[in-house]
């Protein structure tokens, strides 16, 4: 999926549709094409990491980031995976709560968070892991850095305590709540580059992978301020920009 849509620029939905990859037994239009709804989650999963956007016309728009991220799948290696990880990175942490798409209009503009440099201060500051309830009932609760620092202390109290109430509520609390936490970890970790998914490590916290630390904490000490931005397109377009990649000569 994810080859499908970098390698689509300029093309419109129903054409991508058409591309997608789909099982016809479980389709909603058995014999067409993909359920619309792939192309939306698709389109959501890439935009918020600044690879994709639609223009005014509502065609697709792959980024020099996106680009980049087209010609590097291939070869990645754990032995190469650091030289994309840190324009990844870079980009990341200019990524806001509160935005223009129709994810980020949904918050309140006093909400001024950096969710994916907020994860990794706060995993930086504890002990490189964070497990799903510290992020459902504390990191996820934050509208600003005060708030982030006041929740990585209640962390570190429950972690003392074992007391699972310390942390508070649930932010998320459906039935999908686990696919909701992981989804947000795939992304600040740029599909598991620079932090280990558990499932694969069979522990309960995620991990910053070693040879992604310096990557990380040189990223989540990029300071940037909360901006207002016109549209989508500016919006993505400055979140490729912050991945400070290389003129592409070729």
């Amino acid at each position: 999926m994810v080859d499908v849509f970098l390698s689509s620029d300029g093309r419109a939905r129903d054409e991508i549709l058409t591309r997608l990859p789909f099982d016809r037994n479980r389709s909603k239009n058995p014999g067409v094409t993909a359920d619309p709804k792939r192309y939306r989650d698709g389109r959501q999963l890439l935009r918020t990491i600044g690879l994709i956007y639609e223009d005014e016309d509502k065609l697709l728009r792959v980024t020099p980031l996106g680009r980049a991220v087209e010609r590097w799948r291939p070869v990645l290696s754990p032995g190469n995976a650091a030289v994309l990880g840190r324009h990844a990175a870079q980009a990341l942490a200019a990524c806001q709560l509160c935005n223009p798409t129709n994810e980020g209009s949904r918050y309140r503009e006093e909400v001024e968070v950096f969710p994916f440099a907020f994860i990794w201060r706060a995993m930086l500051l504890l002990d490189d892991s964070i497990t799903s309830p510290e992020l459902n009932r504390a990191i996820f609760r934050v509208s600003n850095e005060d708030e982030l620092f006041s929740a990585v202390e209640k962390i570190r109290a429950y972690r003392l305590s074992g007391d699972l109430n310390s942390l508070g509520e649930e932010v998320e609390t459906s039935s999908e709540k686990n696919d909701r936490i992981l989804i947000w970890m795939a992304w600040a970790s740029f599909g598991w580059t620079l932090i280990m998914d558990k499932r694969e490590t069979a522990s309960e916290s995620y991990t910053i992978a070693p040879q992604a630390r310096r990557l990380i904490a040189d990223a989540a000490m990029i300071r940037h301020k909360h901006r207002n931005f016109k549209s989508e397109q500016d919006y993505i377009q400055f979140i490729s920009e912050c991945a400070g990649l290389p003129e592409d000569l070729r």
